[in-house]
Order: structure tokens, then sequence, then C-alpha cells
């Protein structure tokens, strides 16, 4: 999932309705599920990431009234979920959202998977803080979330994801190459700052120095000079 769709999804007004039928994604989910944990070897988790993914977007899927699935079942069967789909985090209060449970499968990988499936889901867990958003991002008090320029987050998180996709790139290789591009996105904008100005030229500024050969050091520079000499175009600040 792209950075722009997660905040997208994050905004989704939460309602109630009627419930709708299970999406077909959802049983996928639990078979791979159930096929991983009665697995007698080692074994790749990459289908059953795709599987959560997919389960996940058919959860968030719109259904009549531009509600979300999950916001359209009662609430007996909404409590039910965490039951039936054990690897997920709900919410449909004032977010909605159904989200893989990083820890979930990260525990899984240390039982079940390859070290290759055990390093990704070690950066994929360390990507997600307790807000269920990239660790980058904040949400606090805010409506939107903010980018946390200035902590250093943002290029530890770039160096793990850049080693891992150098150690095992032919594994995870589409949701690794994602990730980097939601982190270069995320810095080369250099907007929606939790902090202020200067805490972003300091993270833009490092961060091209620790990675002077990333795709989006052009950019990076760009915006460095626009905060200096035309720093009303684009706000620090998202509203």
């Amino acid at each position: 999932m792209s950075f722009r769709t997660l905040i997208a999804l994050l905004l989704l007004p939460a309602s109630l309705a009627l419930a709708t039928a299970e999406p077909p994604a959802l049983a996928a989910y639990r078979a791979e599920l159930a096929r991983v944990e009665a697995a007698p070897e080692p074994i790749s988790l990459e289908p059953l990431l795709r599987a959560s993914e997919a389960a996940q977007d058919a959860m968030m899927q719109l259904a009549a009234g531009d509600k979300a699935w999950i916001e359209t079942l009662d609430e007996a069967r909404y409590t039910q979920l965490p039951a039936d789909l054990p690897g997920f985090h709900f919410s449909r209060g004032y977010d909605v959202y159904a989200q893989p449970d990083a820890a979930f499968l990260q525990s899984l990988a240390q039982r079940k998977g390859r070290a290759e499936d055990q390093a990704f889901f070690t950066i994929y867990a360390a990507l997600w803080s307790d807000e269920h958003l990239p660790r980058y991002l904040s949400l606090g008090t805010r409506p939107t979330p903010c980018v946390r320029f200035g902590e250093n987050i943002l290029p530890t998180l770039y160096a793990q994801w850049r080693d891992y996709a150098a150690r095992y790139p032919q594994a995870y290789a589409g949701h690794t190459q994602q990730t980097l591009r939601d982190l270069e996105e995320a810095v080369a904008l250099g907007v929606c700052a939790c902090d202020d100005a200067a805490s972003v030229e300091r993270e833009l500024s490092g961060f091209v120095q620790q990675f002077p050969q990333t795709p989006v050091a052009t950019d990076i520079r760009k915006r460095l000079i626009e905060l200096k000499e035309t720093p009303d175009l684009r706000p620090i600040r998202c509203r």
C-alpha cells in the first residue's frame, strides 16, 4: 500500500449499515495462514503477506453508501472478526482500518519462515508504530498524519530497507521497492512536517549526504533550495 493510499484510507468516515457478504479474499487469507501454520519445514511467507494485503483491500473496499465493508457489519459480526481473521487490527470508530498485525507476522516468520522471511518481517515490524501508521508518520490530535522529520526515523528505515533489498533482491521485491518509494516520496516532498522548517532542512540535508545516490537526491536538493528561497510556495505544515 502506498504512502498516499494509506493516508486516504485513514480519512474514511465511520458509520453503521447492514452486513454484507464476506469477500472471497478473507477465506483465501485464512487458507494461506493455515497452510503456513501446517508447514513441516521453513516456508516463504510472501504469499501470506500478499493474501493479507488483498484481504485488507477487500475489507476497506467501499460498498453501498460509501462505507468500507467492515463498516457494514452488524456489531456481533464485527466483534467476531479478530477471531475469524487472526493477524489483523481493526477499527471503525473515528478512524476506519483493517491493518495487518506486524508483530503477529514477525512472530509467525520466526516460527515458520526462512532466513529472508525472518529478516523481512523484522524490518516490517519496525516500520509500523502503535498508531498503526508507518513509524515516520504521526497522527496525534491532527486530522491528517504528519511526517516526523528531524527524528532520524526516515534515514534509519531507509537504510534498513535498502540493506534488505541488497541482501535478498528476489524476496518480497514488490513490497520492498514500494516501501523504498514511499520513504523517498516522504523525504523528497518535505511537507506535512510534525515539527518546524529547521527539522525538515536538517533531515533532508542529512539524508542526501547519507544516501547521495538515492533516486530522489535531485528532488531533495531542489526542496532545500525552495525552503530557503521561497518557503511559502509549499508550506511546511499540512492542514
